[in-house]
C-alpha cells in the first residue's frame, strides 16, 4: 500500500513520514469525513514496520514486516475499529464476552470499553520484532465515555516503543485530554476538481451529482452503500413528495410508502433536502442537490428561513436516531406531515 492513498493527502502523509524516526506517544490524524483518513492512517501504520521504506515512507512490499502487515498477522500491530467500521473494512471484530450479536440489529458505530480492555496483554508485552508497536484507533471521535477514560489511562503511561495512531473526523468530539497528549495532523479535503477527477478515474457515472449528494466527500460518492442511499425507485418517490410541499395529502403520503425503505438512507436524503431548502430560502444555491434547484426555489417562496431552519433541525433529529430500531412507516408519515407544516401560510 502506498503511503499516499489519494493525491490530496500528500501533505499530511509528508507530516506523518517526518515523525518516523522520532515517533511521539500518540498521533491524532483528523479531517473531514469521506476523504480517506482511515486509509492514510492504515498506510502509515503499516509503513512503520517496513525494513526498507522509500524516502517518502512508501513500504517496499517485500520485507518480512511488509509481508506480515499485508497478511494482517503482524504481532506488533493492532487495530481498534468500531463494529460498523470492522464490517466496512473487513477487519475482525471481537464482541464482548456477555454479548449476543444476534440480539442487536444494528452494528455499533462506537468504540466500546471491552475493545480497549482487551489490549491489556498487548500493552504489557515487548515488541515481538524488537522494534515499535502500533495501535490504530478509528473513529477516535466515537469512543464511548468509559472507553475514552480507559484509553486515556493507557496513553498516560505508554510502554516504550508504543504509538497510538488515532483517526478522527470530528476533532471537537475527541476528549480534550486525549487531544492534548497527541501530535495533531490535519488532513485537508480535496478540491472539487480533485474529487471529480478521482471519481471519473474510477468510472463513477454522473460524478458531479454523486459528489454533490455526498457533500463534496469523494469516498461516499465512490462507494455504493445501501445504508447511505435509497434505491433509485424509492428515492424518486421520496423526492416527488418533497417537491409537492404544501400540496401533500395524507392519502398520498400513506400510499407512497416504499416497501424497501431504510431509515438511515431516508434520513440522509431528508437532511440533504432540508439543508438545501434552508439555504435556498436564505438566498443561497443548493449544496447537496443542485439538480433540484428549480423545485427548491419554488418551495422557498412559500416558506420562511426560520421555518426551513426548524425543519432542518427536525431532519437532524431523524438522522441522529436513524440507527435505532424505528418503525419505518411512522418515520415516513411523521416526516412528511411535519414537512407540510413548513409551507403553512406565512
Amino acid at each position: 500500500m502506498a503511503l499516499v492513498p489519494y493525491s490530496w493527502l500528500e501533505k499530511p502523509a509528508e507530516a506523518l513520514n517526518a515523525m518516523r524516526d522520532r515517533m511521539p506517544n500518540a498521533i491524532l490524524l483528523y479531517g473531514a469525513p469521506g476523504t480517506g483518513l482511515y486509509e492514510l492512517g492504515l498506510a502509515f501504520s503499516k509503513s512503520l514496520f517496513c525494513e526498507q521504506p522509500g524516502p517518502d515512507g512508501t513500504p517496499c512490499g517485500k520485507c518480512r514486516g511488509c509481508q506480515l502487515t499485508h497478511a494482517g498477522t503482524h504481532p506488533d500491530f493492532r487495530q481498534v475499529l468500531s463494529e460498523f467500521m470492522c464490517a466496512e473494512w473487513d477487519v475482525p471484530y471481537t464482541a464482548a464476552e456477555n454479548e449476543r450479536p444476534e440480539a442487536r440489529k444494528k452494528l455499533s458505530r462506537e468504540i466500546r470499553i471491552h475493545q480497549i480492555r482487551v489490549l491489556s496483554d498487548f500493552l504489557s508485552l515487548n515488541a515481538n520484532q524488537g522494534g515499535r508497536r502500533i495501535i490504530l484507533v478509528y473513529p477516535a471521535d466515537k469512543v464511548r465515555a468509559e472507553a475514552a477514560a480507559s484509553l486515556l489511562k493507557s496513553m498516560e503511561e505508554p510502554p516504550e516503543g508504543l504509538t497510538w495512531i488515532l483517526v478522527a473526523e470530528k476533532l471537537d468530539d475527541v476528549l480534550p485530554t486525549i487531544r492534548s497528549r497527541s501530535r495533531l495532523v490535519r488532513a485537508p479535503s480535496p478540491s472539487r476538481e480533485e474529487a471529480l477527477e478521482f471519481l471519473r478515474s474510477r468510472k463513477v457515472k454522473n460524478a458531479e451529482a454523486a459528489l454533490a449528494f455526498a457533500g463534496g466527500a469523494p469516498m461516499p460518492a465512490l462507494r455504493a452503500n445501501d445504508d447511505e442511499r435509497l434505491s433509485s425507485k424509492t428515492e424518486a418517490a421520496a423526492l416527488d413528495l418533497l417537491r409537492a410541499g404544501p400540496e401533500l395529502s395524507a392519502d398520498l403520503v400513506v400510499r407512497t410508502l416504499a416497501a424497501d425503505l431504510t431509515i438511515p438512507a431516508f434520513s440522509l436524503l431528508l437532511l440533504r433536502w432540508a439543508h438545501d431548502l434552508m439555504r435556498v430560502s436564505s438566498g443561497l444555491e443548493p449544496h447537496f442537490l443542485p439538480g433540484e434547484s428549480e423545485a427548491l426555489k419554488k418551495l422557498a417562496k412559500l416558506t420562511t428561513p426560520a421555518r426551513a431552519a426548524k425543519f432542518s433541525d427536525f431532519a437532524e433529529t431523524v438522522r441522529r436516531s436513524a440507527d435505532h430500531p424505528l418503525n419505518s412507516r411512522q418515520v415516513w408519515e411523521q416526516t412528511f406531515f411535519r414537512y407540510r407544516e413548513v409551507f403553512a401560510q406565512k
